[in-house]
Order: structure tokens, then sequence, then C-alpha cells
């Protein structure tokens, strides 16, 4: 955490929101963990290279991931942030890893979406005005580096949120928030009028989070990341099976034999 002893009386819910994303961005990485690489998990995607770190506290703030079929579920047991009696208190982390879709067959699946789901516990009460408060702020940027198995050069998107409560609009103990960021890799790439078959299969992927509490003479203000999920939509590659293949010959024999019949 990186804490200051200033006073804060007149910053608003709003200007929180911006210092918490701008910290998550700007700070430099103190400290990291590589986890390694999960996948790939049926219906073919991968986490390559996931690593967290931050440029305030130490490591682990997301703890160790666990995967499930369309993503990572990480469950943070000190990703938290706290202030009272004037201080304020930053907390950053970040996640880098790679995304790719491929399953055991060497056939292509397609990254549709991404999303970044969190959620935790906020703390605000005492005696203060709505200076006294909490924000969350996170930040996906994300790089296409593969479309249709094909290396393309790099097609960056951007996705992100804030939420931001004061101890007058909001106080309370134990209370929950929740967050979302969503990027829409497939529509992204239609809008852009980019071709492909099945769709963009590597990506890289770096997440921003960054926890932050004002207090005043008084009062005390903590917030807390108890949940975090990286989740895809994935789509397969079509293959067509055996039968409809057979099928399909079929119906080609007999095109021809009906030509054949109208030409005799």
């Amino acid at each position: 955490m990186v804490k200051r002893t200033r006073q804060f009386t007149q910053w608003s819910a709003t200007a929180v929101a911006v210092v918490c994303a701008l910290c998550s961005a700007t700070l430099a990485q103190a400290a990291s963990i590589n986890y390694g690489s999960f996948g790939p998990v049926a219906p073919g995607i991968s986490f390559l290279n996931v690593i967290e770190s931050s440029g305030t506290d130490g490591v682990p703030l997301y703890d160790v991931p666990t995967p499930f079929a369309t993503g990572l579920d990480f469950n943070p047991t000190s990703f938290t942030s706290s202030a009272t009696g004037g201080t304020a208190d930053i907390t950053d982390g970040q996640l880098n890893f790679t995304i790719h879709g491929q399953d055991g067959n060497g056939n292509d699946v397609a990254i549709s979406s991404i999303n970044l789901s969190e959620g935790g516990l906020y703390n605000l009460f005492g005696v203060g005005t709505a200076a006294t408060q909490i924000a969350v702020g996170a930040i996906m940027n994300v790089k296409v580096t593969e479309i249709d198995g094909i290396a393309i050069a790099p097609i960056s998107m951007i996705g992100n949120a804030s939420l931001a409560r004061n101890l007058v609009a909001n106080p309370g103990l134990v209370q929950p928030w929740n967050l979302n960021v969503l990027i829409d890799v497939e529509a992204q790439l239609t809008t852009l009028g980019v071709p492909f078959l099945t769709g963009a299969t590597r990506a890289e992927v770096v997440i921003n989070n960054s926890l932050v509490s004002i207090s005043q003479p008084g009062s005390s203000a903590s917030v807390t990341k108890n949940d975090f999920v990286i989740s895809i939509v994935p789509i397969p590659e079509v293959v067509p099976e055996p039968s409809t293949l057979a099928m399909a010959g079929l119906a080609l024999c007999g095109l021809g034999l009906v030509r054949g019949r109208k030409q005799a």
C-alpha cells in the first residue's frame, strides 16, 4: 500500500476514480510472480505466462488462479486498501498474460470476447464528509496478435470501469461492490473491417487494477477485493463432420447423374 498522510477534504468520488485509474496505469512494477501457463481446456483456450505484479505492495495480491473451462478464477486474500484519521492509501495490482485459442487437434478457436468480473467489500464509517471515500478502478488492454492462426500486426483494444463510494451517500460496514469490464473482440474486429474466418486466435492482455481509500480525522475507509474472474467466450473452428462431407458428396453425385440424363 502507498499511504499519504495529507488530509483530504474536497475530493469528489469522480476525482478519486480518475486518480485510481491513473495510478494503476503509471506505477512502476516493484514485485512480481509468474504463475506459469494453464490449458488448453475444452473447447481450446490456453492462458500463457500468467504474471502478477504490483508497484505498491508485496505480492501475491490476486493469488494463485484456478483455471476453468473458459477462464481463470482468482480469489484474492490480501488485495486491500485502508485509511483512517486523515490518511489515504493506494493499492495497485497488474496481471499480464497471453490468450491462445487452439484445441488439442490443432484447430483454431476464436477469442470472441474477454470479460473481467471482480467484487469485494468496503467500509465507510466515522464522522466526516463525502471526502471520506473509496474507489475501485480497472483498465484492460488487449492486443490481438493472431487471426485465424496467422500472425498479424497488433490490433489494440481497451476497456475500463471505475466506481466510488463516500461516507455521506454510502456509509456502512461490510458493504458489497462489483465491477465489470467487457471487450467484445469479434465486434471490434468487424467494426475495424478486419477480415476473418474463425476470429482472433491469440491476444496479449494487460490488466491494471487499483483500490483507493481516503479518510478524514474521525473517519475510516477501506476496500477489499475478494473475487476476480477472467472469462472468455470461445468459438471453435467449424470443421464439417465426415458424415456431412459424405452427404455432400452424394448430393453432388446425384446432381451429376441428373445432368447426364438430361444431356442424353
